[in-house]
């Protein structure tokens, strides 16, 4: 019988990096079993209880042969696959007419694969035992599809997985933002919280397997309102094993031809790519091992990883650039089984990156031909580590124990640059084409300061078995730190204008020429830490013979500190979930899953640079007499009217930070699906997901809308100069101040709708999936899902994802003013309305076999922005980034949709088994093999963010232009193992 499908629908009752077994003998109390891995040596003895139920814990993955006895005889036995962070359900054999009585093979094909062979059909009984749902994808499957292996390739295997092409590069589940996601390795949480944005990651071949909850998990996993990708390390067993790999991609030719050139309306270059290019080079080369130090006791699996240097040129306007990139790391981990109820993994990681560029003048503009002098060198180097720990000790039969401790750094050692940090960046804007060049001697505005970044987590848990409850108890604690200064080159960031009659955006005239040059300076960052940490308690009670309740409370909190290590909010949250699980027949074939329930996620420590840092951000605008012939810094400065200040460099109190009744976000998330198996080897699934966004942290900016209701309430003389605080957009806000200047604080409660409306984000989505788990008589996989979905609102999550802005998380500019907000609701960026995902593998007699997806997506909304038509309303300030289209009304979402999506990958590979001991691989991967250039997305900003002196809109001559789907690429990959 095949237990669970290659890749489709698996559960997980808790994220760990062990497995589980469970199951139900209706001989009861009378038969005992016995649990085996030849392996790893482990040996449990089990007795089930009065209903005949059993489960044992804290499994390492790996085969394991259940054997059970009744009278002192055996009756049969079952080989299951254990996989990491899944409870394995166990066929009956005692009283089962239909049992074998032979033995039993088992095959690994992702997931969990078991054949009999005294039974003809297959059937794929499903894990009934929780309500949590999830899908589990093998590293040994992904390889022979040709897609990426990293956690978001995982992820996008699945329709509901949506890829964020045009902001961010990451994956969007649950409808949420990119900024919402979790990351996990052996059950640390490695997301980068920095942002929010990805995670540190550990080398895709040190994988063993990616568990992708894209919503409604379980409150043992760290809350978020977005998705979960969970992975686990590969480990070693008394098998020694020794392995080489290497990833190798042609140079740019036919099989890695240059992405197309994108252009404006009037002919300029948009995106210039076509002279870009590639060397030939080794992507990835691996050396491993792994096996036992201990027989039965302390295992390794040993990885070193080297990139050579793998160069590729590209070209801007007038720059020419040679980069070389190179990384090298190396990975060790041990696992240690003390005893049958005890074992300890522990997991170290080093990697190293470096990255230096060679930049040469361009004569002619987007002319690689006309290669000039010397323009200088930048070089970078990267240093990531990663060391985690796991402990699980089945005390008993009814209780066991988990703990976890982890430890992840990244800096950014001595960036260098010939370019210094003193020279001035200087810009040149085309008075026809809007098109910005770069003049100057440099292409960095910014100077050049170290990085650095650490993160450490803690986390452990107690379950106990009482009768028909299983209640887990536990908690988790994690603390980051980062430290990232940002400041403007001391040479000035200058912008050369030729804008006759034109208005400047502080309100002064343009002059008579229109020439004049604007200054750009910001100032952000330093050292700030963040807290998050949690308790929760569940239990998953066995209501009815076919029924499981899931209950579950989670309280996290979030603690954000400011550049003096003082928290500026503390915000607790309470998060209840629900779940059930019907086993319609009381067979595993068919099963009934439900879940509810409240959601949150951690304010990444970005706003602690913004919000509770010393910011500063201006413009100035200035006539000028001359140029300096070397450097292109403007000379004979004379400034045009006021400094336009954004934010103005005041460290804040406490007070001015954000509100202070200000709490965590929250959404509300509901879940119903069906599992059924279909026999030989097929399965079904249909799942009904909605999710509603209840509360939202932004920052606003807004400093006139609290002057104006204060002096409205009492206090006339009032002037807030706070910056940008933190609020809860829609909701009242109490407001701190000293509003009659007399050095004491006191509270004024401001509607929500002083500062806009509040944020809504609603997801609904139907999922219909269909899977075939390879056999012997049919020797093919194969995954088709489809979903239809929709995603509306005006806020798309952590992230603006509408106007291609990627600020910081929770810092969008959407509530910063209220003008920002109006006519804002509509479709949402990610709103794909129908989605298809087809991956499958045929497997020839003699070792051949083919792998192939296909994506086929419908088109996202797109925005036609324009700058706030009222040079008074301070929403003008932000240029083309309201809803307004030629000073009209344009809501969001309403400029069309980008067409229809597909992409083709294809995959050829060859297995050959040498002999008994080596075995050899070899893979030719294309990704869109069609090299199909479709329209992935188009810039939005329908003006520049000046108006001409009569209010009409000076406009942007690159609104409409396209970006482009990514061309062909061809990857050659060969794999030697030696067992």
């Amino acid at each position: 019988m095949a237990l669970l499908s290659a890749f489709g629908a698996n559960v997980a009752m808790a994220q760990s990096i062990t497995g589980g077994l469970y199951g139900r003998e209706p001989g009861g109390s009378d038969v005992t079993l016995e649990v085996t891995n030849p392996a790893t040596g482990y040996h449990r003895q089990l007795h089930p209880d009065g209903d005949g139920r059993y489960n044992v814990g804290g499994l390492n993955p790996g085969k394991y042969t259940v054997t059970v006895s009744q009278g002192g005889h055996a009756i049969g036995t079952r080989t299951v696959t254990v996989s990491a962070n899944v409870q394995t359900v166990v066929p009956a054999l005692s009283g089962a007419a239909a049992a074998p009585t032979g033995p039993v093979d088992a095959t690994n094909l992702g997931a969990i694969r078991v054949t009999g062979h005294a039974i003809e059909a297959e059937v794929i009984p499903i894990d009934v035992s929780t309500p949590e749902f999830s899908n589990n994808y093998s590293m040994s499957v992904v390889n022979q599809l040709p897609t990426g292996r990293g956690p978001e390739s995982v992820a996008l295997l699945s329709s509901k997985v949506k890829y964020d092409n045009q902001t961010t590069g990451l994956v969007q589940m649950g409808g949420a933002s990119p900024a919402e996601n979790r990351y996990y390795y052996n059950e640390f949480d490695s997301t980068y919280d920095y942002q929010g944005l990805g995670a540190t990651y550990l080398p895709a071949e040190a994988i063993s397997s990616t568990q992708v909850l894209s919503a409604n998990a379980g409150v043992s996993w760290t809350s978020t309102t977005g998705g979960t990708i969970a992975s686990t390390v590969r480990q070693g067993t008394n098998r020694f094993q020794a392995g080489y790999s290497l990833y190798f991609t042609p140079s740019t030719s036919w099989f890695n031809p240059r992405m197309p050139d994108a252009y404006t309306k009037g002919g300029d270059y948009y995106h210039f790519s076509s002279s870009n290019a590639h060397s030939a080079n080794v992507v990835n080369q691996y050396l491993w091992a792994s096996g036992a130090l201990v027989k039965d006791k302390l295992f390794f699996f040993a990885m070193l990883g080297n990139s050579p240097d793998n160069t590729s040129v590209s070209n801007s306007q007038n720059r020419h650039t040679d980069t070389a990139n190179r990384d090298k790391n190396g990975l060790l981990n041990l696992t240690w089984n003390i005893n049958a109820d005890q074992s300890l993994n522990v997991v170290g990681n080093r990697d190293w990156k470096s990255t230096f560029n060679n930049q040469y003048k361009l004569t002619r503009d987007y002319d690689p031909s006309s290669q000039g002098g010397y323009a200088g060198w930048t070089s970078s180097q990267v240093k990531n580590q990663f060391l985690i720990g796991n402990y699980h000790w089945q005390i008993n039969d009814d209780m066991s124990l988990r703990l976890m401790g982890g430890y992840l750094s990244q800096s950014s050692l001595n960036p260098t640059s010939t370019s210094g940090t003193n020279l001035p960046y200087v810009v040149e804007v085309d008075p026809v084409t809007q098109v910005h060049k770069n003049i100057g001697l440099t292409t960095t505005s910014s100077k050049l300061y170290p990085f650095a970044y650490w993160r450490r987590g803690f986390k452990g848990d107690f379950t106990w078995n009482l009768g028909d409850h299983k209640i887990t108890i536990g908690g988790e604690h994690y603390k980051h730190f980062i430290n990232n200064v940002s400041t403007t080159t001391d040479g000035g960031d200058w912008t050369y204008y030729t804008q006759p009659g034109s208005v400047l955006p502080n309100g002064s005239p343009a002059p008579a020429d229109g020439r004049y040059v604007a200054q750009y300076y910001i100032s952000t960052g330093g050292p700030f830490y963040t807290v998050n940490k949690a308790f929760y308690v569940d239990d998953y009670w066995q209501a009815a013979d076919r029924w499981i309740v899931y209950a579950g409370l989670r309280d996290d909190t979030f603690v954000n500190k400011n550049i003096n290590g003082q928290n500026f909010w503390r915000l607790p949250l309470l998060s209840p979930r629900l779940g059930v699980s019907w086993d319609v027949y009381g067979d595993s074939t068919m099963k009934v899953g439900a879940n509810a329930g409240k959601y949150t996620i951690p304010i990444p420590s970005s706003v602690n640079n913004g919000a509770a840092g010393a910011v500063t951000q201006w413009y100035r605008y200035y006539t000028y007499t001359g140029v300096d012939p070397n450097t292109k810094a403007p000379t004979g400065l004379s400034q045009i009217g006021p400094q336009e200040t954004l934010i103005n460099g005041q460290a804040p109190s406490a007070a001015n930070v954000a509100s202070s009744n200000i709490k965590a976000p929250y959404q509300y998330e509901f879940q119903v699906y069906v599992q059924k198996s279909l026999g030989n080897s097929w399965s079904s699934l249909a799942e009904l997901g909605y999710s509603s966004l209840k509360r939202a942290i932004e920052d606003t900016c807004y400093t006139q809308g609290i002057t104006d209701y204060a002096q409205a309430h009492g206090y006339p003389g009032y002037e807030d100069s706070s910056g940008c605080p933190m609020i809860n957009p829609g909701i009242a806000q109490v407001v701190m101040r000293d509003y009659n200047g007399d050095g004491k604080l006191e509270a004024l409660t401001l509607p929500g709708s002083v500062f806009g409306p509040a944020p809504t984000r609603k997801y609904v989505h139907l999922t219909l999936e269909l899977s075939h788990t390879q056999n012997s008589e049919e020797p093919y996989f194969l995954d088709l899902s489809y979903t239809w979905a929709h995603l509306y609102g005006n806020y798309d999550g952590l992230l603006n994802l509408g106007t291609r802005t990627n600020g910081g998380p929770s810092e969008q500019i959407l509530w910063d003013f209220p003008g920002l907000m109006e006519h804002s609701s509509g479709n949402l960026a990610g709103d794909v309305r129908h989605s298809l995902k087809l991956n499958g593998i045929y497997y020839f007699p003699k070792g051949l076999r083919i792998g192939s997806t296909f994506d086929l997506s419908t088109g996202t909304p797109q925005n036609c922005l324009g700058t706030y038509p009222d040079i008074n309303n301070p929403a003008e300030q932000y240029g083309a980034a309201s809803h307004y289209c030629n000073n009209v009304p344009a809501a969001l979402g309403t400029a069309g949709r980008v067409p229809l999506f597909w992409q083709w990958n294809l995959g050829v590979g060859y297995d050959w088994t040498i002999n008994e001991s080596n075995h050899l691989s070899l893979d030719l991967q294309v990704q869109n093999v069609t090299n199909r250039q479709g329209r992935i997305d188009a810039e939005q900003r329908y003006d520049t963010g000046s108006f001409q002196t009569d209010g009409s809109p000076i406009l942007n001559p690159s609104y409409g232009a396209s970006s482009w789907q990514a061309p062909r690429t061809t990857m050659l990959i060969a794999r030697y193992t030696f067992r």
